[in-house]
C-alpha cells in the first residue's frame, strides 16, 4: 500500500469523506448505491472502501474494504486513521477541494479580489481555489474549527 492511501465511501459516509480530505487524503463518495459498481471503481482507481452496509463484505471483492464499526463520525475518522496507520501531516490540511476532492491550487490575492466578499478579502493573506469547480477556500473560521473538533476528539496532526 501506498503511503497515502485512498479512499471510496458510499454515500452514507460523505460527511467522513469530508473530514478524510480535511486531513489531506484523496477521498471519493460514491453517490448512488453501493454495490458491484462501486466495488469496480474502487478495484480500478486503487482506493480502499468505507462502509457501513454489512453485505458488502460477503461479495466477491480481491481490493480493499473496511467495515466500519462505529456510527459516529469522530469514532469513525478515529477508527480509520488507526486501521491504516494514518499520519495526518499539518501541511497537507486544507488541501484538497470539500466538494470535488481535487487538489486546491493556490491563487494570487488580486484574483480573489472578486470572487470573496470585501471582508474576506481585507482580512485574509491568501487564497487556494479547486481546478474543477472553482470555490475558493481561506483560513477563516471552519478552519479553526475544524481544528477545534480534530484537537476535542484527540485526532493528532504530525
Amino acid at each position: 500500500m501506498s503511503s497515502r492511501p485512498k479512499f471510496l465511501t458510499d454515500a452514507t459516509l460523505a460527511k467522513l469523506a469530508k473530514w478524510l480530505r480535511i486531513l489531506g487524503y484523496d477521498t471519493s463518495v460514491y453517490p448512488k448505491e453501493a454495490g458491484r459498481a462501486m466495488l469496480r471503481l474502487a478495484q480500478a482507481e486503487d482506493r480502499i472502501v468505507l462502509t457501513r452496509r454489512g453485505d458488502m463484505i460477503e461479495r466477491q471483492f480481491s481490493g480493499r474494504l473496511h467495515l466500519l464499526k462505529q456510527a459516529d463520525l469522530a469514532a469513525q475518522l478515529q477508527e480509520i486513521i488507526e486501521k491504516y496507520s494514518l499520519k495526518p501531516e499539518k501541511e497537507k490540511l486544507f488541501g484538497i477541494c470539500l466538494k470535488c476532492n481535487k487538489i486546491l491550487n493556490p491563487i494570487e490575492v488580486e484574483k480573489a479580489r472578486d470572487l470573496v466578499s470585501p471582508y474576506v478579502y481585507q482580512h485574509c493573506k491568501s487564497f487556494n481555489q479547486c481546478p474543477v469547480c472553482q470555490n475558493i477556500y481561506w483560513e477563516g473560521t471552519h478552519q479553526r474549527n475544524s481544528l477545534q473538533f480534530l484537537q476535542k476528539n484527540k485526532i493528532k496532526i504530525n
